[in-house]
């Protein structure tokens, strides 16, 4: 499975894609929303995101990604 963690805290970055090295995943760490979206593609299976982040909050990201407002 390939994960997108997305996390502006250097240390959770770290923490959360450690964790999930060692259970078996391939991740993809981006710092901000808009690293995010340019990692986020076809192939990602799951986003671990901080929703509070400086550069495109998680819910910014979400509605960029997918074009809608109303999310």
């Amino acid at each position: 499975m390939k994960i997108l963690a997305v996390d502006d805290s250097a240390t959770m970055l770290e923490i959360l894609a450690n964790t999930l090295h060692e259970a078996g995943h391939a991740v993809v760490e981006a710092t901000n929303g808009a690293e995010a979206i340019k990692c986020w593609s076809a192939d990602i299976d799951i986003i671990i995101s901080d929703l509070n982040r400086k550069v495109l909050s998680g819910l910014e990201c979400l509605k960029h990604k997918i074009g809608r407002a109303d999310v």
